[in-house]
């Protein structure tokens, strides 16, 4: 059987306002027409920006996922929710050169505290086609609460435990979530594996990373995109229990 071709993409950065903030925003688009109806909003991490998440971005339009990727206009991730929320309704409407795009086609996926930000996003946003958290943060019980109200299914990917991800604060949001699809813990991986390109100031932080751990983190991810996104009109079940401590 012939490998499969990596699809073509385009990338455009756009203008928008959110949260009563400008900000620059990704759009890695499929050159597929059949693609434009899946989308994934990316959330970056605290201090972090949309270039953190260059290689996800590819990945989910190699995928048959445009990709938009914001810079998050705040520091807090209340705000910065928001601004998500902003993003989803503009996104149901038509922007950035894209036509209108139903909630249910849409996907969230948020690293680190951007995690946080795109589940109290999803939490307010009843018919999202799910909620991908890449290592989230959870520092004041925010999380949980959201999750506990979530609606779509959700996939939790984790790292090992470390001071930049609250020592594993994540586990407690997956097991918070009502549809939750299944919660991973990726044996050896550091917080920075959920960011590509990362950077060395992530890795004296936070630990080590690799490029073999990150593609694994990337790949995760776009599976549980297009697991959420697949439209066949069988919604995931939820089932797949925690990874053991």
């Amino acid at each position: 059987m012939a490998a499969t071709q990596p699809l073509e993409f385009t990338l455009r950065t756009e203008q928008a306002d959110l949260a009563g903030q400008p900000v620059q925003v990704d759009v890695y688009r499929p050159d597929r027409s059949t693609s434009a109806d899946k989308l994934a909003v990316v959330a970056h991490g605290f201090t972090r920006s949309r270039a953190r998440h260059r290689d996800l971005g590819r990945a989910l339009a190699a995928a048959g996922i445009t990709a938009v990727i914001p810079d998050l206009p705040h520091v807090d991730q209340w705000n910065n929710g928001g601004a998500i929320v902003e993003l989803v309704h503009k996104l149901e409407a038509g922007t950035f050169g894209l036509p209108g795009i139903p909630r249910f086609r849409q996907v969230l996926i948020g690293t680190s505290a951007g995690g946080l930000a795109a589940l109290l996003a999803a939490a307010k946003l009843p018919g999202l086609a799910g909620w991908v958290g890449l290592d989230p943060v959870d520092r004041t019980g925010s999380g949980i609460h959201a999750a506990a109200q979530l609606t779509s299914p959700a996939v939790v990917l984790l790292a090992e435990r470390s001071g930049c991800n609250l020592y594993g604060s994540g586990r407690a949001i997956a097991r918070a979530v009502p549809g939750l699809l299944r919660a991973t813990r990726l044996y050896g991986a550091s917080h920075c594996d959920f960011e590509g390109p990362t950077t060395k100031m992530c890795r004296v932080i936070c630990g080590e990373s690799s490029a073999d751990m990150r593609a694994l983190a990337r790949d995760a991810a776009v599976i549980a995109a297009v697991e959420m996104l697949r439209g066949d009109g069988d919604s995931p079940k939820p089932g797949m229990e925690l990874s053991p401590e």
